[in-house]
This record gives C-alpha cells, sequence and structure tokens, in this order.
C-alpha cells in the first residue's frame, strides 16, 4: 500500500525489531481489507517506552500494538483500561482518542473466544496453565474471570512466579480454586490427568526445540481434554501431536495468534468503537 495523506498510522513496537509474524499478520489483514491503514514496525525498549507511544500519538496514530516485553510496560501510558487490561495487567494494544490513550489485552479475550466451546465443562472441572508470563496471566484470566472455572493450577519452572500469579488472580471474590506448583511433572500429574483444559503458555517446543514439550507423563491425555498450546512455530508441537493421538481436542498457536491478531486490527485498524 502506499500511503496517502490520509493514511492512519499504527505502530507495532518490539525489541528488536525484525521478521514478525504479529506484524505481518497485521499488515496482510490492512492489505486485504483495502484498509487505510498503515503497520509501521519500530524498535522500542521497556526502559524507553513512553518516548515512541508518546511520538506516534502525537503525530495522530490511531495506535499501538506491543509485543514481546513491552506487554508489561505500558500501564503508566494510558488513561483507561479495557477489562482484560486491567484484569491481567498486561497491554498488548493501545488505541488513541486525540491525547486519551485506551490499554487492551486481545490474547485474553482471544483464549476466551477459542475456549468457549469449553464453558460449561470448566464451570465444573479444572484447567491447567503451564508458565508464568505475559500469556500465562491471559490464560489464567480467561479461566479465572471468563469462565470461572472450578480448579485453576498454575505451573511454571519458578514457583514463586507461579505462586505470583495464583496471589494476583485469588482472593475472597474468586469463585475458582486456584494452585500454585512448580512445573515438575510428578507434582502436577493428577491435575493434568482430571483438567479438562490445559493450555501451554511457555516457549517450550518452539522451533529450535520442536522435540521437546512441557509435558513428558504417559499416557497423561485424553478425549475429553482440550489442549491449547500458545506455541505457533512450529504449527503442530509435540505436546500438541501427543494430546491429539490421545483424542484430545488441540488448538494451535497459530489459532491463537490469528484470532488475536484479528481483535487488535479491529481495534487498531477498524471503523467500530475502539475503547
Amino acid at each position: 500500500m502506499i500511503p496517502q495523506y490520509n493514511t492512519r498510522l499504527v505502530g507495532v513496537l518490539s525489541h528488536p525489531a525484525g521478521e514478525s509474524p504479529i506484524f505481518d499478520t497485521l499488515a496482510a489483514a490492512a492489505e486485504a481489507s483495502g484498509s487505510n491503514t498503515a503497520f509501521l514496525q519500530f524498535d522500542a525498549q521497556a526502559k524507553n517506552l513512553a518516548e515512541p507511544v508518546r511520538a506516534l500519538q502525537v503525530l495522530g496514530a490511531r495506535g499501538v500494538y506491543l509485543s514481546g516485553r513491552l506487554r508489561a510496560s505500558a500501564s503508566s501510558l494510558v488513561d483507561y483500561l479495557s477489562d482484560e487490561a486491567h484484569g491481567t495487567g498486561i497491554i498488548n494494544v493501545l488505541t488513541f482518542d486525540g491525547d486519551q490513550a485506551t490499554g487492551h489485552n486481545t490474547e485474553a479475550r482471544a483464549i476466551m473466544a477459542l475456549l468457549e466451546g469449553s464453558r460449561e465443562a470448566l464451570g465444573q472441572g479444572g484447567a491447567v496453565v503451564l508458565g508464568g508470563g505475559a500469556m500465562a496471566r491471559a490464560a489464567v484470566y480467561a479461566l479465572v474471570r471468563g469462565f470461572r472455572a472450578r480448579f485453576v493450577t498454575i505451573a511454571d519452572r519458578t514457583l514463586q512466579q507461579a505462586q505470583v500469579l495464583k496471589q494476583h488472580f485469588g482472593g475472597p471474590k474468586t469463585d475458582s480454586k486456584i494452585e500454585a506448583h512448580e512445573l515438575f511433572p510428578p507434582d502436577i500429574a493428577d491435575a493434568l490427568a482430571e483438567a479438562r483444559v490445559i493450555i501451554n503458555a511457555t516457549s517450550v517446543g518452539m522451533a529450535g526445540g520442536v522435540e521437546e514439550s512441557p509435558i513428558t507423563i504417559p499416557d497423561i491425555f485424553s478425549s475429553r481434554q482440550v489442549v491449547l498450546d500458545a506455541v505457533y512455530t512450529p504449527v503442530t508441537t509435540q505436546l500438541l501431536a501427543t494430546a491429539a493421538a490421545a483424542g484430545a481436542t488441540t488448538i494451535t498457536g497459530a489459532d491463537l495468534l490469528e484470532k488475536q491478531c484479528a481483535m487488535a486490527f479491529e481495534l487498531l485498524a477498524g471503523e467500530g468503537e475502539r475503547q
């Protein structure tokens, strides 16, 4: 697309800036839809995030997409928060309306959309989230706040990080019983076997370690489970291949990427309400 005088600008910030499936997906969506929106990549670091965000806002940009560690660094740059951004404490999309900015979390929204078919099962059973980072926060938010899952087990390689998420999402107003564990197979075997939904929010199994899986317990999956792997390269991870072989329903990281980018595109380039 050749930018025109009225082309709407959206910044895609990451560090380091380079090949990005998120940028490619958003730019392709703009091209396919005929939207007069230009997605431009910029290199930005968390410690200096305010500078490029404010510069884009002054230039009249529609908003900003934040990736990687930048997602946890934008809370001081917004005036309003969506429910998902407030609940997770993570912002991956900023939309601008004049001098006001609103933070959103399309990752949590996308997980809820992809797991909608499991709503009834989650109300009666449990789920396991592997990981303790930004994507794990989105997953736990979806399960606890979105679906009110009866039991949620959070397992991370660092027990302290799992406990941080338990404390963040727990409390007297939470219907879910939340447990925190170290990501050590024997400790979470029972939780995995009983879970109706399992979400891998770690990077284990991504390109470079495609034969690896965060779950190595034999015969742990079943046909009554849904397994979502946030890793999108490769599309079919070892985790998903093993789960599918046992009859589980699988959701790929590519599915999650496509869904959350579609939601981000609507916020950043759509003609509807963006706040």
